[in-house]
Order: structure tokens, then C-alpha cells, then sequence
């Protein structure tokens, strides 16, 4: 397993065709990393909250070139923990403008000391650092509950929009906070995408979304780091727009059934934004074996990475019921394919 290089995603996004492919999986299930790491952390945790060595073990294992840096505002969520410890989303419960008033923001110190420590435990081993930025409307969406907020958009645009500022102001002191340091990429998302396209109207989306990323974007470009774009779902008419904006990595290009084609995506638009992602979870990585696994990712890259602006990773994040062995299969698939001539 080859070590971690930074520089591999740096060409990929800077569209430098390279021997070496980028590889990059953020957020796998806790039964995936007790697999890897062979150890029993409960069910409750996301990789990104393990103790810091052994995330870094866990990102190395993992064949990563960044590791992933993120915590989670737990704003006005109603959550359900099972019987096995896992933490489940229910519903929002911030719903009316007085809610507004109950607000309760994360401690920047701690994801500060977090970040330190990562920073001090990958100096020198080449891994990069890409830090999850928390973006207004979906902070917003999740603690309305993802149904009313689309209702709210209708119903009382003024108390939506009211509540995305107040959180907009602290997302951006996080971004702040996280632009002092010596990180490569900034890493945002969005959550109006469905396996049919946007959930909402281009007015919309200039209304309740777009300005919040833009003014976060133009603050990345500024400060010279990259920035990665999370939106599952069907978004090839968004990407224009994405683009636009300033969007330099755009993730995980879900298959979506067919209805979305990273391959005319990339004949689209690849000169102007780098691919992260498209290798099916729902797909080759559940249901295949490793031998098509590793076809399907070389064929990937054989169409995607030509002139640079791809990274191999899945679909979405990756799920409990993929099987470790498939995961491997794309990992080394990457890690050993050359531009070349494969091994």
C-alpha cells in the first residue's frame, strides 16, 4: 500500500495528468473502521471522531492522500439512539420563529484543538488536511426538519431566511477559524439534490442557497485552498452553476439509476472541475467482487483521469454493508493502476 502524497489530489484538481491517481473516502461506516482498524469503537461514533492516532492509522489503512476534519452541530435535532448505540436523525424541532431565540452554538475551541492535534499528528507523512465547513442551509434544513423546511420555504420565506443568516455568522467565524492554519482544502455541502435534480427552483436556489455558498466560496478562493463540494444526488444542471461559483472538486457524482453519466460529465465540463466519486455503493461496491471492483474502477479512471481532474472514491459514503474486501479492491485498484500501463 503505497504512502499518502497530498499532491496527488493538488494535480488532480490542477488537471496535471500523472501516473498516480488521488484517492480519497471520508466518512466510512463505524463497522467498516472496526474492521480495518480491528478494533471494537461503539456505534455511536463517525470515523472523523476517533482519538486522533487512531484516525490517522485509520486514514493511512485506508490508502487516504487527505484526511477529513469535521465535527457535528447537533442544532434542534430530535435524534434516536437503538438498541445497538448508533445515533439516528429523526426530525428537526426548531420549526417556528421563536426558535430562534434557543440557538446554541458549537465550542470553536475544541474543533481548534482537534484540528491542532491532526495538524502536529500528520506533519511530515505527506497526508493533506481537508476541513468540513458548515454552510447556513444545511444547518438550517436539518434543524427545521428536512420536510417542514421545504414546506417554510413556501409558507414563511422571512423566518427561513432569518434563521440562515443568525447561522450563516457562525459558519463563516468557523471558516475563519479554520483559514488560520496550514489546511489544503475546505470541504462544503448541500442538500438540495434528489436522484431527479434539484429539489427546488433556480429562484429558489438564487433565494435560499446560492449566496450563502457563494460568499463562503469567494472566502476559500481568497485564502488560495480548494474547495470540495459535497450534493448527493442528480446535479448535472447545478454544475454550471457550480462552477461559476468556484467549485474546484465536485463529490460523489451518485449514478443516480443511470440518470447521471459521470462520463458525459466529464466531456461536459471536466476541463473545469475535477470528479470525485461515481463508484457505486449501491452498485459494484455492494454486489460485485473484488475482480469487478477493480475492473470498474480502472475503467474509471481510464476515461476519467486523462489530462487529471479525477479522485477515485465512491458513490456516497461508504455503508455497513459493503464488503470490506470490495473497499480494498478499490483502494488498491487506485493505488497501483499507472497512467501507463496497468500492473
Amino acid at each position: 500500500m503505497r504512502p499518502p502524497d497530498k499532491n496527488r489530489i493538488f494535480h488532480g484538481v490542477r488537471h496535471i495528468e500523472s501516473d498516480e491517481i488521488p484517492f480519497l473516502e471520508s466518512d466510512p461506516d463505524i463497522l467498516l473502521v472496526n474492521q480495518i482498524l480491528g478494533k471494537d469503537f461503539p456505534l455511536r461514533l463517525h470515523a472523523f471522531e476517533l482519538p486522533v492516532p487512531d484516525y490517522v492509522e485509520l486514514s493511512r489503512r485506508m490508502g487516504n492522500d487527505m484526511i477529513y476534519v469535521a465535527d457535528i452541530w447537533r442544532l434542534g435535532r430530535n435524534e434516536l439512539t437503538d438498541e445497538q448505540g448508533r445515533i439516528h436523525y429523526v426530525d428537526g424541532t426548531m420549526k417556528t420563529p421563536q426558535s430562534l431565540n434557543d440557538i446554541g452554538y458549537p465550542d470553536l475551541d475544541l474543533t481548534r484543538k482537534r484540528l491542532e492535534e491532526l495538524l502536529a499528528a500528520v506533519e511530515g507523512t505527506g497526508f493533506g488536511i481537508s476541513c468540513n465547513n458548515r454552510t447556513a442551509p444545511t444547518v438550517v434544513r436539518s434543524a427545521i426538519g428536512y420536510e417542514d423546511y421545504w414546506i417554510a420555504l413556501i409558507d414563511n420565506p422571512r423566518f427561513v431566511l432569518d434563521f440562515q443568516r443568525i447561522i450563516d455568522e457562525q459558519c463563516l467565524r468557523e471558516l475563519e477559524m479554520l483559514l488560520e492554519y496550514d489546511i489544503d482544502m475546505i470541504h462544503l455541502a448541500s442538500g438540495v439534490g434528489s436522484k431527479s435534480g434539484s429539489m427546488c427552483s433556480p429562484d429558489m436556489l438564487e433565494e435560499f442557497e446560492y449566496p450563502f455558498l457563494r460568499q463562503q466560496i469567494n472566502r476559500v478562493k481568497e485564502a488560495g485552498k480548494i474547495v470540495h463540494f459535497h450534493i448527493d444526488g442528480n446535479v448535472t444542471d447545478l454544475i454550471p452553476d457550480l462552477i461559476n461559483m468556484g467549485v474546484d472538486v465536485l463529490h460523489p457524482l451518485e449514478p443516480c439509476g443511470g440518470a447521471q453519466d459521470i462520463y458525459e460529465t466529464k466531456q461536459q465540463y471536466g476541463s473545469r472541475i475535477t470528479l470525485h466519486g461515481n463508484i457505486d455503493v449501491a452498485g459494484i461496491l455492494l454486489k460485485g467482487n473484488p475482480e469487478q471492483v477493480q475492473l470498474d474502477v480502472h475503467q474509471h479512471i481510464d476515461a476519467l483521469a486523462r489530462g487529471g481532474g479525477y479522485i477515485v472514491g465512491s458513490s456516497h459514503d461508504l455503508h455497513a454493508d459493503v464488503p470490506i474486501e470490495n473497499f480494498y479492491a478499490m483502494r488498491d485498484a487506485a493505488h497501483s493502476y499507472r497512467r501507463k500501463g496497468r500492473p
